[in-house]
């Protein structure tokens, strides 16, 4: 039977849970590009409606923790956190060109669509109905936190209040398409500046910083690739932003950074800017030891090495599969397919490595059922079957506790 409309749904609980996300579709939790609007557009309304709902539905006590900007994070809590389920309340913004309204979730051809129908409100939704279906599950905590699309406040924020817990497991339900995360490089990106002499080039005076600067990179590239994880693969590397010539008296702007040089050919230049962005596979490779290498290479290239500005640094995560069968089989059985398994180096960072790193690396995966390759798109969906599935793999996984 193809499913139009919410009364389609004929099961009650199954209708309960399509409701429940086309309710959280309907309350944005975007921030726009004009960020002064971040402290009346933000995920508030998100929180609200779930702290009812938890306080309504279960026997969870619930915290919100205050965030910067008016912001929160919600804590709902049953006896210890031996068990953590973690989801975040934002969004990306909604796109132009979109098939339907993303602010409405709209059912159609056995979908329903909407920002964050795949990435995550689907998943939170999903786990929601779970905790509630399986009345009698103790030592959990649910953790619904913010900003996990733009700069990791909400997960910064939990960290630093809860480094203390010592989770058996945590558990995002921040996956997609079904499968089973267990991993994700790291994410360091900073900015950096190397300065050389100006001269004449045509009287070979000078020592150029664009031109030794890049043999810099491209050595500091086959450093970075050296470090390979057995199951992720290689470290990445990407020169996000390049700015280089001759400096000027304003060269630079408010903030400190590169933003006008001269252009002129007869001029060696003297300075080079970048943006790199570095996916760490192993958790050895670290800014420090990054910084250490271009440090001796700018040396040896009498290159003058500043470090500008440091953007990120988080490291890699990595669970092994065999500590994590057990859930894996009790999916397929509950949702009567094979579940399969993520490649964790193929795809970005996932702020669950904070937590996990902080509390002592426990065993940690990632499930949902969102389209993947919609997430973030004007055609953001989640299939209806693949919504119950999601929901049926927690609660089996909530059963097995019990």
């Amino acid at each position: 039977m193809m499913i139009n409309k919410l009364s389609d749904i004929k099961d009650p609980i199954d209708q309960d849970l399509a409701s429940l996300l086309i309710d959280l579709i309907e309350l944005p939790s975007f921030i726009p590009d004009d960020r002064s609007k971040s402290k009346n557009q933000n995920e508030n309304k998100v929180v609200d409606y779930l702290e009812k709902r938890i306080k309504k539905n279960t026997g969870f006590s619930v915290e919100k923790q205050r965030l910067n900007y008016g912001r929160y994070n919600l804590i709902a809590k049953k006896g210890k956190p031996d068990i953590v389920f973690l989801g975040h309340t934002d969004t990306v913004a909604p796109s132009e060109n979109s098939p339907f309204n993303q602010l409405k979730g709209v059912i159609n051809q056995n979908k329903i669509w909407g920002r964050g129908s795949a990435d995550m409100k689907s998943g939170i939704a999903a786990m929601l109905q779970a905790v509630e279906l399986a009345k009698d599950v103790d030592n959990i905590w649910l953790i619904f936190y913010a900003d996990e699309e733009y700069d990791f406040l909400g997960m910064k924020s939990l960290v630093e209040k809860y480094s203390y817990i010592k989770p058996k497991l945590i558990v995002s339900s921040d996956g997609s398409d079904l499968q089973f995360g267990h991993g994700c490089r790291g994410l360091i990106e900073f900015r950096v500046r190397f300065l050389g002499i100006s001269g004449h080039p045509a009287r070979g005076t000078g020592n150029s910083a664009i031109q030794n600067g890049m043999i810099c990179l491209n050595k500091l590239e086959k450093f970075v690739k050296k470090h390979k994880h057995p199951v992720m693969g290689e470290s990445s590397f990407n020169i996000a932003y390049v700015l280089g010539g001759a400096s000027r008296p304003d060269s630079k702007d408010k903030d400190g950074h590169l933003s006008v040089v001269g252009q002129a050919g007869n001029v060696v230049s003297d300075v080079l800017e970048f943006v790199l962005d570095i996916r760490p596979a192993t958790p050895d490779l670290t800014p420090d030891k990054i910084f250490n290498f271009l440090s001796e290479e700018t040396k040896k290239l009498a290159l003058g090495f500043e470090i500008v500005e440091k953007t990120h640094n988080y490291g890699a995560w990595y669970t092994d599969i065999k500590e994590l069968k057990q859930y894996q089989k009790n999916g397929e059985s509950a949702i009567s397919q094979k579940i399969v398994i993520d490649n964790p180096g193929k795809g970005g960072y996932i702020d669950l490595q904070m937590l996990w790193d902080k509390v002592g690396r426990p065993p940690a995966f990632m499930f949902g059922g969102g389209k993947g390759t919609t997430a973030h798109a004007p055609d953001e969906h989640i299939e209806i079957p693949d919504l119950l599935k999601t929901r049926d793999f927690f609660l089996s996984f909530l059963e097995s506790f019990l």
